[in-house]
């Protein structure tokens, strides 16, 4: 029996965890247009970007569209990465298809037009801009990722794998977070088709490149918990803890594999803050849940008491 809120295996794609998949218009910045005005308005635009003011960003760029033909294709391309950032994923699509109306062969456009897609829910549309980058480059491994992404939401999850090894494979993936980020989703597949020992073999990998991913250590030792390696499953909950002091999920799985391994003093302590933590997030479920196993535990002392 397995400790675990229903919605902690959904994967809630956020800009920061996919940010690698965007990316600016390449040619962009190897073209500089002789009207200096809007060529400062785009390197503006860029500069903006990369500190992440998008608001700034956007108008800079629209000044370009309005004033500059030469750089508009990169201007919209990178407008376009820039309302992705705002979650403007409809404004942002629309600009990536007018920068691709103009050069069919950004990269870039097609990337962040297959993550607008992604986030509305065109999956077909989003499979098809990152298939576009592949058919021009086999190797970028951005574009297999996101695949992964797409595939993971379907539910799909062996065709997930599928090209989530392909970005592994690619020989220009070098990035370490990347690298991580990755394993880590790969993790989640196998957890989701109950591959626990090859999840455990991707979770492992992924902190191998970032020892600070709580989620890594969360879920590795979920899997290590559902094979009954409860000493494991204790190392990882406790590496959460260390990382996120105030995670319910792994008070209680730590205090469930405590019980387990015959630990009830341990596991009475653990359980209780779960409980008290359930309680203040109002999550009644959950906190049922963890009073039934509650129960248990007290039965197992009252048994210790009684025998000492």
């Amino acid at each position: 029996m397995g400790y675990k809120a229903n919605s902690v295996l959904r994967v809630i794609v956020l800009i920061m965890v996919v940010l690698f998949c965007f990316g600016f218009s390449s040619n962009a910045l190897n073209h500089r247009s002789s009207h200096d005005e809007n060529s400062l308005a785009f390197y503006q635009g860029i500069n903006h970007l990369h500190h992440q003011n998008y608001q700034q960003a956007i108008l800079d760029f629209t000044q370009v569209i309005q004033n500059d033909n030469t750089q508009v294709a990169a201007a919209y391309a990178n407008r376009c990465l820039a309302h992705l950032q705002l979650n403007h994923n409809q404004t942002a699509k629309e600009d990536c298809l007018r920068a691709l109306n103009i050069n069919s062969h950004n990269l870039e456009a097609y990337l962040n037009r297959g993550m607008a897609d992604y986030r509305l829910g065109n999956f077909t549309q989003s499979l098809a801009a990152y298939q576009q980058v592949i058919e021009q480059n086999k190797n970028d491994y951005r574009a297999y990722y996101n695949q992964g992404l797409v595939y993971f939401e379907l539910k799909d999850y062996h065709q997930a794998l599928d090209v989530y090894q392909k970005a592994l494979n690619s020989n220009q993936l070098q990035d370490q977070n990347h690298k991580a980020s990755i394993y880590y989703y790969q993790g989640l597949a196998h957890l989701k088709l109950e591959q626990f020992s090859e999840a455990i073999a991707n979770f492992t990998h992924a902190l191998i490149f970032n020892q600070m991913n709580d989620q890594a250590y969360y879920y590795r030792g979920y899997a290590y918990q559902k094979l009954g390696n409860y000493r494991n499953a204790i190392y990882d909950f406790t590496e959460v803890l260390a990382l996120n002091p105030h995670s319910t999920q792994a008070y209680l799985n730590r205090g469930f594999s405590k019980h387990k391994l015959g630990f009830p003093q341990a596991a009475f302590q653990d359980l209780t803050i779960a409980l008290k933590q359930f309680e203040k997030q109002d999550n009644l479920t959950a906190y049922q849940r963890t009073l039934q196993l509650l129960t248990q535990v007290k039965s197992t002392l009252s048994q210790v008491v009684a025998i000492a």
